[in-house]
């Protein structure tokens, strides 16, 4: 069984996901991709909660923690990349 909490998350995260893919969709390729990967696998990890409460609770589990530790794996690249590049710009 899953949380309301769980739901209202999933709800939220789908609606920022479409404001992202709106507002993104005049980019042909993506700036800043371990960003996109760590926010998408973020999701993924938010949608593993809510079907880990339906059904194969240990595979989703499984799955939701390692998409949580990619996403922070991305987000640390990307923050590196950028940090990077602005480097370049300013020196």
């Amino acid at each position: 069984m899953f949380q309301e909490s769980e739901v209202v998350n999933l709800v939220l995260a789908l609606l920022v996901t479409g404001f992202f893919i709106f507002f993104s969709r005049g980019y042909r390729r993506p700036r800043f991709p371990f960003l996109y990967l760590g926010f998408f696998s973020m999701l993924m990890a938010i949608v593993f909660t809510v079907v880990e409460g339906v059904l194969f609770p240990v595979f989703f589990n499984l799955a939701e923690h390692f998409c949580y530790g990619a996403s922070g794996i991305f987000f640390l690249i990307g923050c590196l990349r950028l940090a990077g590049k602005r480097g370049d710009i300013n020196g």
